[in-house]
């Protein structure tokens, strides 16, 4: 009878738990993406500071590509832009696929402020190969992994 209970209760508690959404198909670069609700970088620039500290899986469209080393890209998500850097830094573990500006992604990594000197944007500007413009009081997202969606998520 007990191991009739004990089984039954586990059963219960497993079908309880919430199972994290499926990830849309694409082609992941990075470590291992936790699935987790995907929000979109436009909700995470309306309230910046409630996503701090955390991993995000952030959906945005890749706007620029660094075309030196693969190590930085630009998104926007509604008018709203940020940079993303691999958290392994340039000359890291991965790159950003040089082609990648237009697509959409799915970022998996950290959200913090960021202030950009005068010469890093400078640099940024050079390396992005076409007429980029940095903002100086941004954002950044600190990749760990981005899945290079296939097609736009239904939302």
């Amino acid at each position: 009878m007990k191991t009739l209970v004990l089984t039954l209760s586990c059963l219960l508690l497993a079908s309880c738990k919430s199972s994290a959404p499926a990830l849309p198909q694409g082609e992941r670069v990075g470590e291992e993406i936790v699935s987790q609700e995907t929000i979109l970088f436009a909700t995470a620039h309306s309230n910046p500071s409630a996503y701090y500290d955390r991993t995000l899986l952030v959906e945005a469209t890749a706007t620029a590509v660094c075309q030196s080393k693969g190590c930085w890209i630009q998104i926007e998500d509604q008018g709203e832009q940020a940079m993303v850097r691999w958290e392994t830094g340039c000359d890291g573990k991965y790159a950003f696929p040089k082609d990648l500006a237009g697509q959409r992604v799915l970022i998996q990594g950290s959200f913090y402020p960021k202030t950009i000197s005068e010469e890093d944007a400078k640099h940024l500007e050079e390396e992005a190969g076409k007429g980029l413009k940095i903002e100086r009081e941004t954002y950044e997202l600190n990749a760990s992994a981005i899945l290079i969606l296939d097609e736009k998520p239904k939302r």
